[in-house]
């Protein structure tokens, strides 16, 4: 009976988890989704599909980014200001790291998709985080 129970729970809450998360999907991440999962797609291809995700994310950071200035008080926007221009140069230093770092010390073509993924999830982060902040402005 305690085994029913603990598998009823375990795979309701997987399912739970499982239709919060295509919610939260976005539309950048659909399309990536899409254009990965094309039948005998090419590592080159696959790395194309990374980044035309990792430019539409640049192009909502962007975005999220001048309609906070927009609605921000001036004192609070020229505060994000500066955290975005740290943020610049925190992504720049990041992405030369992760490129030495799967380029020099890692071997083999597949690294170029982990590099590639990885520089788009630091800025598909700070987009997210841009939009929310944006979204508990709605005002």
């Amino acid at each position: 009976m305690k085994t029913s129970i603990i598998i009823f729970f375990t795979f309701f809450t997987l399912m739970l988890f499982s239709q919060t998360n295509k919610k939260r999907e976005s539309s950048i991440d659909k399309l990536e989704s899409k254009c990965i999962h094309k039948n005998n797609i090419s590592n080159s291809e696959i790395c194309s599909c990374i980044i035309k995700a990792h430019e539409s994310w640049d192009l909502e950071l962007n975005k999220y980014y001048i309609l906070l200035k927009e609605k921000l008080p001036k004192e609070a926007f020229e505060i994000l200001k500066e955290s975005q221009k740290e943020w610049v140069i925190y992504r720049d230093k990041e992405f030369l790291f992760i490129s030495k770092f799967y380029f020099q010390v890692k071997e083999g073509t597949m690294w170029y998709e982990v590099t590639a993924q990885k520089k788009k999830e630091i800025v598909k982060a700070r987009t997210l985080e841009l939009k929310e902040y944006y979204e508990m402005l709605d005002f």
